[in-house]
């Protein structure tokens, strides 16, 4: 039985932003957040969050462990996160998680969401606040025309949104402090793939 069109288009673009997720698994994303960790030496101290990656983070922190040290860290709209001290230097230290697989998958795309929901303007869904890739999405087109529209599925490299409006594949879009362009018409909406960060710098500079 052949998939129906729509159903394919859904597969691709979900394959495609899991892929790109799977290239930047190791890298690491700026995200600044406040958060508290323990280790069983120093007790709890606030900290906050100066990159992350599902693999490990760098954190900012007055008190600082030592190497080897095991560290408990809690960062909200993240999550409660282990691992072990790999450097530490002044006031900061490097993290690397002790996690299963599964948790990773999690972690990496509840990372992916905070990154990405404040950049894109994006309304957490009151309905189910922890699960990424839901909310609401202010997309402006490339004639000045607005609309609103669900988020299907968001990656660092690229969004699909779900709505009655089909602008044209190709067409420029901006979303939030992003800007893209239409890789894909979907059944029920459309993929956006986002432009690099370099060209949204020049693009910011010559504005």
């Amino acid at each position: 039985m052949l998939d129906e069109p729509g159903r394919l288009d859904r597969r691709k673009i979900k394959i495609a932003a899991r892929g790109a997720d799977e290239r930047r698994r190791h890298a690491r994303l700026p995200l600044r957040l406040h958060g508290r960790f323990w280790t069983e030496a120093l007790g709890e101290h606030a900290c906050a969050l100066l990159d992350i990656s599902p693999g490990g983070a760098r954190i900012a922190c007055r008190v600082t462990p030592s190497a080897d040290e095991r560290v408990v860290m809690m960062i909200p709209s993240i999550g409660r996160i282990e691992g072990k001290v790999v450097r530490a230097a002044g006031q900061e230290f490097s993290l690397r998680f002790s996690a299963p697989a599964r948790k990773r998958d999690k972690l990496a795309d509840a990372i992916t969401w905070r990154y990405n929901k404040d950049r894109l303007g994006l309304d957490e869904d009151r309905v189910a606040p922890r699960k990424p890739g839901r909310g609401r999405a202010r997309i402006i087109l490339e004639d000045g025309v607005v609309i609103q529209a669900n988020v299907i599925d968001v990656s660092v490299s690229g969004a699909a949104f779900e709505c009655l409006e089909r602008p044209r594949p190709g067409e420029v879009v901006k979303v939030g402090e992003m800007t893209g362009r239409v890789a894909r018409i979907l059944d029920n909406g459309f993929a956006v793939m986002f432009d690099p960060p370099r060209a949204q710098e020049s693009g910011d500079q010559a504005a």
